[in-house]
């Protein structure tokens, strides 16, 4: 009962941001596997929780709190842009948004917002959705679906 009180409170309380900025020259190494040029990445985050950086084939992932084992990236070749925002209720944060940059010179260029869970051990975070980063209102939609959908967001089961 007092996990589901915890839940109502935390989902009542206004939303707002704070950011961190994202630069893979300040993370530690985790893994470096040639093939596919893949990489995983510890990064500083906000206070204890770490963002986990994955690359490879020229595409990117980020998840915050753990490492949730998955690869959610875009198809096309990306790169995450400088900035993490994080989203709070009160100075709980419970959920990240990052923009995935298209770098592929066949495409034009682009962005892609992605709104993700904050993971924790045992139930790590997963991506809730994706905001087409041209929309001249995309940060404001990503704010609202994270503010709408992240704080009771249940990712899929079977992830480590």
């Amino acid at each position: 009962m007092i996990g589901l009180a915890t839940l109502l409170l935390a989902a009542s309380q206004p939303a707002s941001s704070v950011y961190t900025e994202l630069n893979l020259d300040r993370c530690r190494t985790l893994e470096a596997i040639p093939e596919g040029e893949s990489v995983r990445w510890r990064c500083p985050g906000l206070g204890a929780i770490a963002l986990f950086v994955n690359a490879g084939d020229g595409r990117f992932d980020v998840d915050a709190g753990v490492d949730n084992d998955e690869w959610e990236s875009l198809g096309a070749f990306n790169e995450p842009g400088p900035r993490i925002e994080w989203r709070l209720a009160g100075r709980r944060p419970f959920a990240i948004i990052y923009r995935l940059r298209l770098t592929s010179p066949e495409q034009p260029p682009g962005s892609t917002l992605i709104v993700e869970t904050i993971g924790r051990r045992g139930a790590p975070g997963c991506e809730v959705a994706r905001v087409d980063g041209a929309l001249p209102d995309a940060n404001a939609r990503a704010r609202a679906i994270a503010d709408r959908r992240a704080r009771t967001h249940r990712c899929p089961a079977g992830r480590r």
